[in-house]
């Protein structure tokens, strides 16, 4: 869910998403005034995230013509908890560097083949309660937007064939994940971390919106969706 901003160019390969389990638990927080309650709400996301299975794109940047960033994010493991308002998945993220045509690597240069191809490992908790904002939106456009963040409007990222991304917001950094990166033949580096925002990577726009309005239901059910204000 990476940490749970999945934004990846080439020039930084890296992910996130996910924790484990395979079954619904627990009765709803607070019944539901209208609408599914938050145990079908939970049980639907579960099911539409797992249905998911493999995503796949190919991803090139601008200032690296004829390199290309293939992604495969397979979503392993997903577990929805009404009780703790709490969403638990895991998720193998591959990554693979496709060389420009007639380039190879040299010998002691700075680019090896153990940089070609990352795997990594990724579990992730998403609490609905202090979640207070979901957006959908292509995550070619989540990319160049967090390039131009970064001082970097001059690159720009695309991905073919598009795919879309289920962003939720939070205040303070309540999305959690561990991580287990596997570059080349090295040794797997394990990482914790947690970020003000988490997020979703869906093949098609329809599903996405679909899961979006059920994770924002959610969210209501469980509290959620209050924007903090600062004092002063």
């Amino acid at each position: 869910m990476k940490i749970r901003n999945w934004l990846t160019p080439i020039l930084a390969i890296g992910f996130a998403a996910g924790a484990c389990g395979q079954q619904v638990a627990a009765p709803p927080v607070k019944p539901a005034s209208s609408g599914p309650t938050l145990l079908e709400t939970m049980q639907f996301i579960q099911e539409k995230l797992s249905q998911q299975g493999q995503v796949a794109w190919a991803e090139t940047m601008s200032n690296q013509p004829g390199l290309t960033l293939r992604m495969f994010v397979n979503v392993s493991d997903v577990m929805a908890d009404p009780g703790a308002c709490a969403l638990y998945t895991t998720f193998t993220i591959d990554s693979t560097i496709e060389l420009p045509k007639g380039r190879v690597l040299k010998p002691g240069g700075s680019v090896t083949a153990d940089d070609l191809h990352t795997q990594t490992m990724e579990t992730d908790t998403t609490p609905f309660k202090q979640v207070e904002k979901i957006t959908v939106e292509k995550k070619q456009d989540a990319e160049n937007q967090a390039l131009a963040e970064a001082a970097h409007p001059e690159i720009t990222v695309t991905l073919a064939p598009p795919v879309f991304y289920v962003k939720l917001w939070a205040s303070s950094a309540l999305f959690s994940a561990h991580t287990s990166t596997t570059k080349g033949t090295h040794t797997p580096v394990e990482k914790d971390a947690t970020s003000k925002t988490g997020g979703f990577v869906i093949r098609d726009e329809e599903t996405a919106n679909k899961v979006a309005k059920a994770m924002t239901h959610a969210m209501e059910l469980c509290g959620g969706g209050v924007v903090k204000k600062e004092l002063f």
